[in-house]
């Protein structure tokens, strides 16, 4: 079964981090509400980044994480992205390795496009390929 475009929202309040790293957070990880193209919501998802520290400055983060669509079964990915502060860097295209599936997703592999929202709280679109 081909993956669906999926489009992520992540849960307010929902935002974990640990340890500490002076004023940057070496680990953050979060929790998402994943709704399909027609806007319905179809699962949730659930991410680990850590972030690559140099200088006292975050430079990489380096994320997995696993999508689950309900009563089909579950997506693993990886991705990592600069960290530089520059909002072209925060909003350029990430593009992630699709790690395996289960259910529906079983045997699943390729890639994962993952468009940044325009804004802090915003969409992000997931395109599988």
């Amino acid at each position: 079964m081909a993956i669906p475009s999926l489009f992520l929202t992540q849960e307010r309040d929902a935002h974990a981090v640990s340890p500490a790293a002076d004023d940057e957070h070496s680990v953050i990880a979060s929790r998402f509400t994943v709704e399909d193209r027609s806007g319905t919501e179809v699962g949730g998802a659930f991410e680990t980044c850590a972030k690559e520290i140099v200088g006292g400055r975050a430079v990489t983060a380096y994320c997995s994480g696993i999508i689950e669509i309900e009563g089909k079964g579950k997506i693993g990915f990886q991705a990592s992205r600069a960290v530089s502060g520059d909002p072209d860097d925060d909003h350029a295209l990430v593009t992630g390795v699709v790690t395996g599936g289960t259910g529906a997703y079983a045997g699943a592999s390729g890639q994962m496009d993952l468009t940044p929202p325009d804004a802090e709280g915003g969409v992000w679109a997931a395109e599988f390929h």
